[in-house]
């Protein structure tokens, strides 16, 4: 990695909204807590993994969304100590390399929803 990529990643990493993406199965409009398996949210900034069904089981759909992540994000470190609850009671967000958990359906807004498959 030279200088300029590492300013990027920095510059980055002090943003609180990023652009990912979501595979569903259904289309998505609005993102809701109840209808999750284990009430979080998975997201990656992946285009290309999402769209190959890397991030997913079944990815039928691709929803293109921005997200808060907010100020107090996770890491490995904490992913790897910590349960979801003990996660989501103390970070906003976390970050897994180019994925992302979040916890509050309200920090995600729907941009485009497109069939993939």
């Amino acid at each position: 990695m030279n200088l300029r990529e590492a300013r990027q990643i920095a510059a980055r990493l002090h943003e609180s909204t990023i652009v990912a993406y979501h595979g569903s199965d259904v289309p998505i409009r609005r993102f809701d807590r109840d209808k999750t398996a284990m009430g979080i949210f998975w997201f990656s900034e992946n285009r290309g993994a999402v769209e190959r069904g890397d991030r997913a089981n079944v990815t039928k759909w691709l929803i293109t969304a921005r997200l808060d992540v907010g100020k107090k994000i996770a890491g490995w470190d904490e992913y790897d100590k910590l349960g979801l609850y003990e996660l989501e009671q103390q970070f906003d967000s976390v970050r897994l390399d180019d994925d992302w958990i979040i916890f509050d359906p309200s920090r995600i807004r729907v941009l485009k929803t497109e069939r993939i498959k």
